[in-house]
């Protein structure tokens, strides 16, 4: 079972049916912080501030896991804001497209916690 909150609300979400629903709903969004969560096991984070989408995969908790990896040669950072209110800033260089991030959530969703392999990843 996997346990979804969007920006710090718990998600009642049983099927990939019921995600792909949440899913249109969040992305009427433009700014927020999702979690998907294996108990016990791992979990995966996704941050956006409109075009600028990135991830993050914990494969337990306290990990320092792994961010997505976007252009290389793209500079520069984007702020975002935590489902706590705190803003942060992190590279563009970790952004992927919003939609690819979409996939690798629902990917993780059906795989019971896997790590997206078509995701190029950078270890923290």
């Amino acid at each position: 079972m996997v346990s979804t909150t969007f920006n710090d609300q718990p998600e009642s979400i049983a099927s990939i049916e019921e995600f792909g629903i949440a899913l249109n709903r969040f992305d009427r969004s433009p700014k927020f912080e999702i979690w998907l969560s294996v108990e016990g096991g791992p979990s995966i984070c996704m941050l956006r501030n409109g075009k600028h989408a990135w991830l993050m995969y914990l494969r337990f908790e306290g990990d320092s896991g792994f961010v997505s990896q976007g252009e290389l040669s793209t500079q520069g950072a984007e702020s975002y804001e935590l489902a706590n209110g705190q803003v942060d800033e992190y590279p563009l260089a970790w952004c992927i497209d919003v939609e690819q991030c979409y996939k690798a959530l629902a990917y993780f969703f059906v795989n019971d916690g896997a790590q997206p392999g078509w995701v190029s990843w950078y270890a923290t």
